[in-house]
């Protein structure tokens, strides 16, 4: 993501009767951070553009509650500078494991409205229909829960019109906001926010595996929406009877780093069954092959350019 390209896609969605906001995080970066984007837009805008997004999960004390910023009120013109700022600091928020900048919303609705959406949109319900809170403004939880829909605008998003955000791979994203589009949570809502840290678990590994990966075995490259594919694998590995977290990472990264077919070598089931059934750690199942060993079973599946 380029702060050129933030800018042109802000702009081309964007309606003179909207406000533009961005919501921050300051739990990824404090206020009194040097690196803190909340207290230079606090510096140039002032309080009266600061609205809490309140959080019951959390105690009152307004520094952990998420900031919406309003960067511009219906009629006005948008501050090109201000956006670029936003920008930077989402892609040092790339650098992070949790994200400063959560997305960049336009809406007709006021600050109020836009804030008590999005602390309603953060309570999900379970089968009994007892409700948790769970941050979905956050760009990794976003992409996850937008990935459940069949289409994405079905989500529950409005009164929010657009909301922008950088993936778990780092491009840009564009939810739309449809104002009849409550149709409830897609299953599995619940269950994808309560395995987030697997799923960061798994992303942080993978990705330093594609940063620092040698040259004997050819590490897939890290996608735009990496978390989808990373909680699809995850819940593949369950499928295939693994339910110990440890063995479920491990197969999910062997997977994500090697081959999305490897478990049909049976090298691979027998491990997968010992595992299962003998409760055989599965990553030192697979510590024990060398790279010469994994390119020999490699060697064996389609070509990698096969899975996109």
């Amino acid at each position: 993501m380029s702060s050129e390209a933030l800018i042109k896609l802000i702009n081309q969605h964007h309606r003179p009767g909207q406000y533009r906001y961005v919501l921050l995080d300051p739990l990824a970066v404090s206020e009194g951070s040097e690196q803190s984007l909340l207290a230079s837009l606090k510096l140039a805008l002032g309080d009266k553009a600061m609205t809490r997004v309140v959080r019951p999960d959390l105690p009152r004390a307004p520094g952990l509650h998420p900031v919406l910023v309003c960067l511009g009120s219906p009629g006005s013109s948008p501050d090109i500078s201000l956006l670029e700022a936003t920008a930077q600091a989402a892609e040092r928020d790339m650098h992070r494991r949790k994200r400063h900048v959560c997305g960049w919303l336009l809406s007709e609705a006021p600050p109020t409205a836009v804030a008590a959406h999005l602390t309603a949109l953060c309570r999900l319900p379970d089968a009994s229909g007892t409700t948790t809170f769970h941050p979905v403004y956050e760009p990794l939880r976003l992409e996850l829960l937008a990935a459940l829909f069949e289409r994405a605008e079905q989500g529950p998003w409005w009164p929010i019109e657009r909301w922008v955000f950088l993936t778990s791979g780092g491009s840009l994203a564009s939810l739309k906001g449809q104002p009849h589009a409550r149709s409830g949570l897609p299953a599995g809502a619940l269950g994808v926010q309560q395995d987030i840290a697997l799923i960061e678990a798994v992303l942080a590994i993978w990705k330093a595996s594609t940063l620092f990966a040698n040259n004997t075995i050819k590490v897939p490259a890290f996608p735009p929406f990496a978390a989808v594919r990373a909680f699809n694998h995850i819940n593949d590995a369950r499928g295939l009877g693994l339910s110990a977290e440890q063995d479920i990472r491990a197969l999910a990264l062997h997977w994500l780093c090697l081959h999305p077919q490897l478990h049909t070598l049976t090298a691979v089931r027998d491990m997968i069954s010992a595992s299962i059934h003998q409760q055989y750690p599965l990553s030192a199942q697979m510590a024990r092959y060398s790279d010469s060993n994994w390119r020999r079973l490699l060697a064996t599946l389609p070509n990698l350019e096969a899975y996109p």
